[in-house]
Order: structure tokens, then C-alpha cells, then sequence
């Protein structure tokens, strides 16, 4: 492991956000507000992009672009944060990162968390901005990217696309970093929680309590919003999975990998001993570097 590696690990253990997980709900949802008053939209003013704010079904989405001229082709880019978190000014940073080296564009929207609503309503959000790039960019030129629940989403598009009436092509790649998955087999949750003591970031707990806020009250959420693994992904061609072997998630790569096997799509798995939840999504430090060229290799592809 690198040097870099180990003082970001060193720096998580020391901030005892694991800890966090375990609060009472109301606790825990009073952290979390508080962490989203500094989170949000954000519009750079640098000239590093040609940056556009765009708005989707009354939610704000950020447009990069290397120039005000459409590229060819463009990623659908997910935030993680359990839906429940929203993104910081660090993940412009490494959507920009992303866009010089696939030379696509990249929508990021701010899909509505599940504090205030239910995921049913982030669903059709990010689905319609899906819809608004095909239009733009014309089918097989849009791929979806994301991380934890940004990655569950980044499949999610596709799931929710095979329940629609008119559909729409399939995304050209779906790149899934640690996607989230409330589990629904015993071997899965087995799997999520041999890994807890391993897991620097992520307690099991969190799978325990987050379909009811993904719910929101709703008794109607179909279940492969919430169990992503039970998608529909008839007609996608390709899914590529990174994971930390040491994360809660990876509890549920054998689902993906059945569900993968079962729809006949094509798939393939990077994965990474001793590294935290979503390390590949800051490429500062060797290992997430490496991972951070592939996952961009695959895109530009």
C-alpha cells in the first residue's frame, strides 16, 4: 500500500465518522443536515471549463464542457453520499479531471436526496436528464458514472429505463464505483457484514437504516430502487464495477455479478485490498490514480 494510502486511511479512522452511523436516527439526520449547509450546488468560476448551470424537473444540474461546443459524447456523473448527502466543491474537481481525460462532457446533476424526499423522486430525475443528453448527443453516446449511491443510480438509469414504455437506447458504459445496495439475501447481508470491522468509513448499520429513508413514507418504491442488484439490465451491454475488498459494499458484488450473468451483460470488476469506500474517486494517491486511468479509459472508449 502507498504512502498515501495509508495517511488518507490514517485520516478516516481518526475522524470516527463510522461512528456517526451509529446514532439514533434523529442524530444521525441532524449530522447530516448540518454536513449538507456547506454542500450543495456549485458553479466554478474558472476558466479551466466552460461551466452552465441547467435546471432539471426543478432540481439544479452542473454542465462541464471542455469548450461552449458539444463534444460528441457525454457522462451522466452520479455523487455519492448514501442519498442522503449532497456533493462538495471537491467533486468538480474530479469531474473536471474526468473530462479532460475522456473528452466527453459531463452532467452532474443535483438529484433530490431521500431527507425530503423519497428515491422514487431522484429516480425520475436523473432519468430525465438521461432523456435531455440523448436528445443532445443521440443514442450510444451517453455513459453513466457514479459512486456508492451515485454508482447504484448510474445503474439505476438503465433498470428504470427497461420499465418505461418508449424506451430509451442503453448507456454506451456504465462505470459503478462501490454501488449501493440495501441487501435482500442472507448471503448478502453475511457477506456486508464480515466486512464491518474492516470498513474505515461505512458501518453495516447504515444498510439497516436506509430503505426507510429511501421509502420516505412511500409504500409504492418499486424494489430495484432499493435493492439495485434486482434490476431489470436486459440490453445493456457493458457494467464495470470498482470495489475496495475491504468495504461493507463489496458485500454485494456476487448479486451484481449474478444479475450481470442473468441479463447477459458483459462486466468486470476491480477491486482493491486495504483501500476505503470510494477510494478510486480521489485520484491523489497511487492506487486510486491507477484506478481513476481506468475508469477513465473505459469512458473514453
Amino acid at each position: 500500500m502507498s504512502l498515501g494510502a495509508k495517511i488518507i486511511n490514517c485520516g478516516i479512522k481518526l475522524s470516527g465518522i463510522k461512528k456517526k452511523y451509529l446514532l439514533p436516527e434523529d442524530e444521525f439526520l441532524n449530522e447530516i443536515k448540518k454536513m449538507n449547509k456547506n454542500r450543495g450546488f456549485y458553479l466554478p468560476k474558472d476558466k479551466k471549463a466552460f461551466y452552465k448551470e441547467h435546471e432539471v424537473m426543478g432540481n439544479k444540474c452542473l454542465i462541464v464542457q471542455s469548450s461552449e461546443k458539444l463534444s460528441q459524447r457525454a457522462i451522466l456523473y452520479f455523487f455519492g453520499g448514501g442519498m442522503i448527502l449532497g456533493p462538495d466543491k471537491g467533486d468538480v474537481s474530479v469531474i473536471l479531471k474526468l473530462m479532460k481525460k475522456t473528452g466527453c462532457d459531463i452532467w452532474f446533476p443535483m438529484y433530490p436526496l431521500c431527507t425530503k424526499s423519497s428515491i422514487m423522486d431522484s429516480f425520475e430525475m436523473v432519468y430525465e436528464c438521461y432523456r435531455q443528453m440523448i436528445d443532445l448527443y443521440g443514442g450510444g453516446n451517453v455513459s453513466t458514472c457514479g459512486f456508492s449511491s451515485g454508482g447504484a443510480l448510474a445503474i439505476g438509469v438503465a433498470t428504470y429505463n427497461n420499465t418505461r414504455k418508449n424506451k430509451l437506447p442503453m448507456p454506451r458504459h456504465i462505470v459503478a464505483v462501490s454501488p449501493g445496495e440495501v441487501p435482500w439475501k442472507d448471503e448478502e447481508k453475511a457477506a456486508m457484514k464480515k466486512n464491518n470491522r474492516k470498513d474505515m468509513m461505512v458501518d453495516y448499520s447504515f444498510m439497516e437504516k436506509v430503505e426507510k429513508l429511501e421509502r420516505h413514507g412511500r409504500n409504492d418504491v418499486p424494489d430495484y430502487m432499493i435493492h439495485i442488484s434486482k434490476g431489470d439490465l436486459s440490453g445493456v451491454d457493458n457494467i464495470h464495477f470498482v470495489y475496495s475488498t475491504d468495504e461493507v459494499l463489496y458485500g454485494a458484488k456476487q448479486c451484481f455479478i449474478d444479475a450481470c450473468k442473468k441479463y447477459n451483460v458483459k462486466y468486470s470488476v476491480r477491486e482493491r485490498a486495504g483501500m476505503f469506500h470510494c477510494y478510486a474517486m480521489l485520484p491523489y494517491f497511487k492506487e486510486a490514480k491507477e484506478d481513476f486511468e481506468e475508469i477513465a479509459q473505459i469512458l473514453s472508449e
